[in-house]
């Protein structure tokens, strides 16, 4: 369904005297909320990055969207992963001819839900979460729709930038924090192996994730290894072989 450019200049417009420094959760509630009308969705949400390199949910309309956020951290798929690992909108038009997504098709129909669209949530130049956007019923995205929800997204970066700068507290400003600290950090190891292995975006990312889980690490110290050129951790077992391959190897050089 084509959207109205009256309808989402208003609906941007109304969102942009938000104040973030009076509190980001009842800031990010009502963009969702404005979301969830504008687009005629039966619900919206956000998901913000954690400093393990984890989408998790900031806020949402309603209960089914968190629930299926909540759906898509736990099992760490669906277009919200998409968006944010390749900077792309994503979306299901149809769950139930669209087997791809596995897993969490499961928590999509059980929530009643049919169709969904993904867009990322961009600051000072790396991805810091994603804005989502749920239909009970099947739905062939216009790109207009997909334009509009874009250009949402650029506002609640706006706003999450007026929170960093206002200092705001709390759980999700603490969220919103690590998100900032380690985008840069994630996006350069993505960039040194696709180059190194001649990956795509998501593949890259999910060797990322995977590495850190195998070696009980922290996606942005595995990340920091990536950039310094070291090879991916297989396991923790492997890692701590090649931390003592590496102080045996000081020890002969002194």
């Amino acid at each position: 369904m084509p959207i109205d450019p009256t309808d989402l200049a208003r609906s941007i417009g109304a969102l942009g005297s938000l104040d973030a420094g009076k509190g980001l959760a009842p800031t990010l509630q009502q963009v969702a909320d404005s979301a969830k009308q504008l687009f005629g969705a039966d619900a919206a949400g956000l998901m913000l990055v954690d400093a393990e390199g984890q989408l998790r949910w900031a806020s949402a309309s309603d209960q089914t969207a968190q629930t299926v956020e909540d759906g898509q951290e736990r099992l760490a798929q669906g277009p919200c992963a998409v968006a944010f690992s390749q900077r792309l909108p994503a979306l299901i038009r149809d769950i139930r001819v669209e087997p791809e997504w596995a897993e969490f098709a499961q928590v999509l129909v059980g929530e009643g839900v049919c169709a969904a669209l993904s867009v990322p949530v961009e600051l000072d130049g790396g991805v810091i979460g994603t804005l989502d956007i749920y239909a009970g019923q099947p739905r062939d995205w216009d790109p207009g729709e997909v334009a509009a929800l874009q250009a949402y997204a650029g506002l609640v970066a706006s706003l999450l930038s007026a929170a960093v700068t206002a200092e705001v507290k709390g759980r999700l400003a603490g969220q919103l924090q690590a998100a900032l600290e380690h985008r840069w950090l994630i996006e350069q190891a993505k960039g040194v192996l696709m180059g190194r292995e001649r990956l795509d975006a998501q593949t890259a990312f999910e060797r990322l994730r995977g590495a850190a889980r195998s070696s009980t690490r922290r996606l942005a110290d595995v990340a920091r290894d990536v950039t310094a050129g070291q090879p991916l951790p297989t396991s923790r077992r492997d890692l701590a072989k090649g931390n003592a391959a590496q102080a045996k190897s000081r020890e002969t050089r002194s």
